[in-house]
C-alpha cells in the first residue's frame, strides 16, 4: 500500500509526534508514476484543503504491506451504495477520477503505522528511500551508502 503525504509531514513522522496512518491510500502497484504532477493528477490530491500542488518539486510516499482487510475501506457513494459524501474530485465509485486509468482507493479511519513502513521521496527525477520503522523507530541509512 502507499499514501502520499506532503514534505511538512514527514518530520513529525520521523521524530515519532505522528504514529498513526489515515486517510485516503491506493496499492503500490498501481502507483508506479515518473514525479509528484503525475501522482497529484492520477491520486486527485486537488481536493479542498490539500498541501499538494500540480508543480510540487517533492512529496513523500508511506509504503508498507498490507494488512488485514478490514482496515481498508472502499469509499462508495450513496449513489454506489455506500454512505461516502465527498466534494469533487471524490468520485464514490472507489476508484480515482483520472481519466487515464482511474486507480482503486482505499479508505484507512486510524491505523498504527505497520512495522515495515518505509518512506521514499519523490522528485521528477528519482525516488529516494528516507527511513523504514521498525515498530518503535525510523531507522534512517548511513551516510555515504
Amino acid at each position: 500500500m502507499c499514501k502520499p503525504v506532503p514534505p511538512r509531514l514527514v518530520e513529525p513522522y520521523l521524530t515519532g509526534r505522528r504514529t498513526v496512518i489515515a486517510g485516503f491510500a491506493y496499492r503500490a502497484a498501481d502507483c508506479a508514476f515518473s514525479g509528484p504532477g503525475e501522482y497529484y493528477e492520477a491520486l486527485d490530491l486537488g481536493y479542498e484543503g490539500s498541501d499538494f500542488l500540480p508543480d510540487m518539486p517533492e512529496l513523500y510516499l508511506l509504503r508498507w504491506l498490507a494488512t488485514g482487510p478490514g482496515g481498508y475501506l472502499v469509499p462508495y457513494s450513496v449513489q454506489h451504495g455506500g454512505d461516502w459524501t465527498g466534494k469533487p474530485p471524490f468520485t464514490g465509485t472507489g476508484y480515482t477520477s483520472w481519466a487515464v486509468r482511474p486507480i482503486p482507493e482505499f479508505y484507512i479511519d486510524l491505523m498504527p503505522i505497520p512495522v515495515g513502513t518505509e518512506i521514499h521521496r519523490i522528485t521528477a527525477a528519482q525516488a529516494d528511500f528516507i527511513a523504514r520503522y521498525d515498530g518503535q523507530v525510523w531507522l534512517r541509512p548511513a551516510e555515504g551508502i
